[in-house]
């Protein structure tokens, strides 16, 4: 075997195991942090397939987004990936924009994640989640997500769009329930979103390690103020 091709197979392979290790070591993981508002439920319901009573959503029109607010956390968007030892992690920086005419099927919903706000409460770890072999955030500053439907699912409202991370754009489904509508203690009108979805992150582009699972698990929730 060419002598720089086994360097080059044994630095790949010092690589896999350096970012498995990072991975196992059990220093710390992101805790949910968001101060949810309190509301109350919405008058109109409707049934899903198997029943289940949703608030309606017909009752939201106009444009509404996330805030960012350094006293109070009202939006998270947060990740576990299973493995020998589990990681759970955040983003920091994120824009939720939610837009909606008479007819909210026709809704869009559009999500701008900052890969370098990731947070796991590990620095080493961080550090190596931003870089080669996995959000590669020198090259992918952003995540993006743009919805191109709404519907009722069996147990909940559903969102079909398309995810783009690491250059590699995938059709995803999101399911979530729509809290309801009121006011934060600003006094501003607020409506309340929050759900949870799974990608594969190897379909992305991402590295399959030893000790690290491929499927991640996201979850949201996020409060969004009515824009003029």
């Amino acid at each position: 075997m060419n002598r720089f091709l086994k360097i080059g197979l044994f630095v790949a392979a010092i690589s896999l195991v350096a970012i498995g290790v990072v991975f196992l070591i059990p220093w710390g993981n992101a805790e949910s942090v968001v101060e949810k508002s309190a509301i109350g439920p919405s008058a109109e319901k409707v049934e899903t397939a198997n029943d289940i009573v949703l608030n309606d959503m017909s009752e939201i029109t106009g444009n509404w987004v996330s805030q960012e607010n350094v006293d109070k956390v009202t939006s998270e968007i947060m990740f576990h990936i299973t493995g020998p030892q589990d990681a759970r992690g955040s983003f920091k920086k994120f824009a939720i924009n939610f837009n909606s005419g008479s007819d909210y099927t026709q809704a869009s919903i559009s999500v701008v994640i900052d890969p370098l706000s990731v947070y796991t409460a590990n620095k080493m770890r961080d550090k190596a989640i931003k870089g080669d072999g996995f959000f590669e955030s020198a090259d992918f500053p952003e995540i993006l997500f743009n919805s191109s439907q709404i519907s009722i699912g069996d147990t909940s409202y559903t969102t079909t769009g398309k995810l783009l991370m690491l250059g590699v754009e995938k059709e995803i489904q999101v399911n979530f329930t729509y809290e309801g509508k009121g006011e934060n203690e600003e006094g501003k009108d607020i409506i309340i979103f929050q759900g949870e979805f799974t990608l594969d992150r190897t379909e992305h582009g991402m590295i399959e390690t030893t000790g690290i699972g491929n499927n991640v698990e996201v979850s949201f929730y996020t409060e969004l103020v009515e824009t003029e």
